[in-house]
């Protein structure tokens, strides 16, 4: 199974389908985006049902170092859940979920100590 299809498959409502511009989750960032996805879940079965199918997922991605995650549409309480988790991901390496910041040198990438120093060390073996 797909890392998409295990998120398709727990959350039905929030990725009825691929979303359409895609979905690339760092390794590190799963957990938060599980938790995220709960709470996304939770949100679209209290809507009423005429409103549910035009809710979902439209996109998954790191940007700047930091998790993006977009919505064809959202309620307030969504955009909440959205904004802590972008937040948050600042704070977490990309690579293995440990405690991390955002890198520069290159892309930005939030990497732990390790993760960062593995990067620098392939830069200097270019």
């Amino acid at each position: 199974m797909s890392e998409f299809e295990e998120f398709q498959t727990k959350y039905p409502n929030l990725f009825r389908q691929y979303p359409r511009s895609g979905f690339d989750l760092p390794a590190g960032w799963e957990a938060l985006v599980h938790t995220l996805c709960d709470v996304l879940e939770n949100e679209i079965k209290r809507l009423p049902q005429e409103v549910r199918a035009d809710v979902q997922c439209a996109q998954v991605k790191e940007k700047y170092g930091g998790l993006r995650f977009y919505m064809t549409t959202e309620t307030p309480a969504m955009s909440t859940a959205i904004a802590v988790a972008e937040h948050f991901s600042l704070k977490l390496c990309e690579t293995c979920g440990k405690p991390g910041r955002p890198r520069t040198g290159g892309w930005i990438q939030t990497l732990c100590d390790e993760h960062n120093d593995e990067r620098e060390g392939k830069k200097k073996s270019i």
